[in-house]
Protein backbone atom coordinates (compact mmCIF):
# COMPACT_ATOMS: atom_id res chain seq x y z
CA UNK A 1 0.00 0.00 0.00
CA UNK A 2 1.35 3.37 -1.09
CA UNK A 3 0.43 6.59 1.26
CA UNK A 4 0.30 10.29 -0.58
CA UNK A 5 -0.55 12.43 2.19
CA UNK A 6 0.81 11.70 6.25
CA UNK A 7 -0.06 14.31 8.98
CA UNK A 8 2.48 15.14 11.85
CA UNK A 9 1.34 16.69 14.50
CA UNK A 10 5.27 17.81 16.66
CA UNK A 11 5.41 19.37 19.85
CA UNK A 12 8.59 18.91 21.91
CA UNK A 13 6.98 16.34 23.44
CA UNK A 14 5.70 14.13 20.70
CA UNK A 15 6.89 13.24 17.29
CA UNK A 16 10.04 15.70 17.04
CA UNK A 17 12.18 12.57 15.49
CA UNK A 18 9.75 12.01 12.92
CA UNK A 19 9.96 15.14 11.40
CA UNK A 20 13.81 15.18 11.56
CA UNK A 21 13.83 12.07 10.03
CA UNK A 22 11.43 13.00 7.14
CA UNK A 23 13.33 15.79 6.55
CA UNK A 24 16.37 13.43 6.20
CA UNK A 25 14.71 10.99 4.32
CA UNK A 26 13.61 13.57 1.66
CA UNK A 27 17.06 15.47 1.26
CA UNK A 28 18.59 12.02 1.25
CA UNK A 29 16.46 10.94 -1.57
CA UNK A 30 17.30 14.04 -3.34
CA UNK A 31 20.65 14.08 -2.81
CA UNK A 32 21.28 10.25 -4.21
CA UNK A 33 19.10 11.04 -7.37
CA UNK A 34 20.01 15.03 -8.33
CA UNK A 35 18.88 17.25 -11.18
CA UNK A 36 15.73 17.73 -12.94
CA UNK A 37 13.42 20.15 -11.33
CA UNK A 38 14.07 23.30 -9.01
CA UNK A 39 14.05 22.15 -5.41
CA UNK A 40 11.82 25.27 -3.18
CA UNK A 41 12.23 25.65 0.21
CA UNK A 42 10.04 28.26 1.53
CA UNK A 43 9.94 29.78 4.67
CA UNK A 44 9.17 33.48 6.24
CA UNK A 45 12.14 32.80 8.23
CA UNK A 46 15.09 30.41 7.33
CA UNK A 47 18.50 29.10 9.38
CA UNK A 48 21.12 26.65 9.04
CA UNK A 49 19.68 24.60 10.91
CA UNK A 50 20.87 20.84 11.47
CA UNK A 51 19.50 18.36 9.09
CA UNK A 52 22.06 15.48 9.50
CA UNK A 53 23.51 14.26 12.15
CA UNK A 54 26.56 12.49 11.01
CA UNK A 55 28.33 12.14 14.09
CA UNK A 56 28.31 8.69 13.79
CA UNK A 57 28.81 8.32 10.21
CA UNK A 58 26.02 7.10 8.76
CA UNK A 59 25.62 9.53 6.19
CA UNK A 60 29.31 9.72 4.79
CA UNK A 61 28.16 7.53 2.50
CA UNK A 62 26.07 10.33 0.60
CA UNK A 63 29.73 12.97 0.81
CA UNK A 64 32.66 11.46 2.76
CA UNK A 65 33.79 15.45 2.78
CA UNK A 66 31.28 16.03 5.88
CA UNK A 67 32.78 14.02 8.19
CA UNK A 68 31.85 13.12 11.58
CA UNK A 69 29.97 16.46 12.50
CA UNK A 70 26.55 17.74 12.26
CA UNK A 71 25.58 18.84 8.56
CA UNK A 72 23.42 22.04 8.01
CA UNK A 73 21.20 23.38 5.53
CA UNK A 74 23.53 25.54 3.72
CA UNK A 75 26.05 22.75 3.25
CA UNK A 76 23.08 20.28 1.95
CA UNK A 77 21.53 23.06 -0.07
CA UNK A 78 25.00 23.65 -2.22
CA UNK A 79 25.76 19.99 -2.37
CA UNK A 80 21.87 19.63 -4.18
CA UNK A 81 22.99 22.12 -6.11
CA UNK A 82 27.03 20.70 -7.04
CA UNK A 83 25.07 17.59 -8.29
CA UNK A 84 22.55 19.19 -10.47
CA UNK A 85 19.81 20.53 -8.65
CA UNK A 86 18.94 23.67 -9.00
CA UNK A 87 17.55 25.30 -5.20
CA UNK A 88 15.05 28.15 -4.68
CA UNK A 89 14.70 29.74 -1.38
CA UNK A 90 11.52 31.92 -0.72
CA UNK A 91 11.53 34.29 2.41
CA UNK A 92 9.95 37.18 3.62
CA UNK A 93 12.00 40.59 3.88
CA UNK A 94 12.61 40.37 8.01
CA UNK A 95 16.76 40.85 8.70
CA UNK A 96 16.87 37.36 10.30
CA UNK A 97 16.99 35.80 6.96
CA UNK A 98 20.51 37.94 6.11
CA UNK A 99 22.62 35.56 7.80
CA UNK A 100 21.67 32.28 6.10
CA UNK A 101 20.75 34.45 2.33
CA UNK A 102 24.58 36.01 2.99
CA UNK A 103 26.13 32.57 3.71
CA UNK A 104 24.11 30.77 1.32
CA UNK A 105 25.22 33.33 -1.56
CA UNK A 106 28.45 33.71 -0.84
CA UNK A 107 28.93 29.42 -0.65
CA UNK A 108 27.64 29.45 -4.11
CA UNK A 109 29.59 32.13 -5.52
CA UNK A 110 32.77 30.33 -4.19
CA UNK A 111 31.56 26.71 -5.78
CA UNK A 112 30.61 28.15 -9.11
CA UNK A 113 26.87 27.60 -8.42
CA UNK A 114 25.64 30.67 -8.50
CA UNK A 115 22.97 30.08 -11.56
CA UNK A 116 22.07 27.17 -9.92
CA UNK A 117 20.31 29.41 -6.62
CA UNK A 118 17.61 31.55 -6.75
CA UNK A 119 16.35 33.83 -4.24
CA UNK A 120 12.81 35.36 -3.54
CA UNK A 121 11.98 37.67 -1.29
CA UNK A 122 8.28 38.66 -0.70
CA UNK A 123 7.06 40.96 1.84
CA UNK A 124 3.87 39.30 3.05
CA UNK A 125 5.20 35.61 2.65
CA UNK A 126 3.40 33.44 5.11
CA UNK A 127 3.69 30.11 2.86
CA UNK A 128 5.65 26.97 4.28
CA UNK A 129 6.99 24.29 2.04
CA UNK A 130 10.33 22.00 1.23
CA UNK A 131 9.19 20.95 -2.30
CA UNK A 132 12.14 18.75 -3.66
CA UNK A 133 11.37 15.49 -6.65
CA UNK A 134 9.57 13.49 -4.66
CA UNK A 135 7.31 14.93 -2.12
CA UNK A 136 6.18 17.84 -0.73
CA UNK A 137 6.19 19.60 3.09
CA UNK A 138 3.90 21.92 3.88
CA UNK A 139 2.29 23.04 7.14
CA UNK A 140 2.76 26.25 10.18
CA UNK A 141 6.59 25.02 10.67
CA UNK A 142 9.22 27.52 9.79
CA UNK A 143 13.03 26.41 8.48
CA UNK A 144 14.50 27.73 12.07
CA UNK A 145 15.91 25.88 14.93
CA UNK A 146 12.42 26.74 16.56
CA UNK A 147 10.40 25.56 14.08
CA UNK A 148 12.14 22.01 14.17
CA UNK A 149 13.25 21.50 18.11
CA UNK A 150 10.90 23.83 19.98
CA UNK A 151 7.69 24.86 18.79
CA UNK A 152 4.58 23.01 18.21
CA UNK A 153 3.65 22.15 14.85
CA UNK A 154 1.60 20.62 12.35
CA UNK A 155 3.04 19.75 9.10
CA UNK A 156 1.61 17.58 6.19
CA UNK A 157 3.90 15.41 3.65
CA UNK A 158 2.86 14.77 0.33
CA UNK A 159 3.76 12.02 -2.45
CA UNK A 160 0.92 12.73 -4.64
CA UNK A 161 1.83 14.08 -8.06
CA UNK A 162 -1.18 16.37 -8.75
CA UNK A 163 -0.29 18.22 -5.11
CA UNK A 164 3.25 18.08 -5.78
CA UNK A 165 2.77 19.47 -9.55
CA UNK A 166 0.53 22.46 -7.85
CA UNK A 167 3.17 23.37 -5.25
CA UNK A 168 5.72 23.60 -8.29
CA UNK A 169 3.35 26.05 -9.88
CA UNK A 170 2.72 28.04 -6.90
CA UNK A 171 6.42 28.08 -5.66
CA UNK A 172 7.89 28.57 -9.05
CA UNK A 173 5.61 31.98 -9.44
CA UNK A 174 7.70 33.55 -6.48
CA UNK A 175 10.30 33.78 -9.28
CA UNK A 176 8.41 35.22 -11.69
CA UNK A 177 7.06 38.14 -9.53
CA UNK A 178 8.61 40.58 -6.97
CA UNK A 179 6.47 40.77 -3.71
Amino acid sequence: MRFESRRIFKSVATSQNVVRELLQMMFLGELISPGGQRAWLVSPWISNVVLFDNRAGGFSAVNPEWGAREVRLIEIALYLMSRGTSVGIATNFDDHNDVFLDALTVGAEEGGLSEKLKIVRRKHLHVKGILLKRGLLTGSMNLTYRGLELNDETVVYDTALQRIAEARLNFESYGRSEG
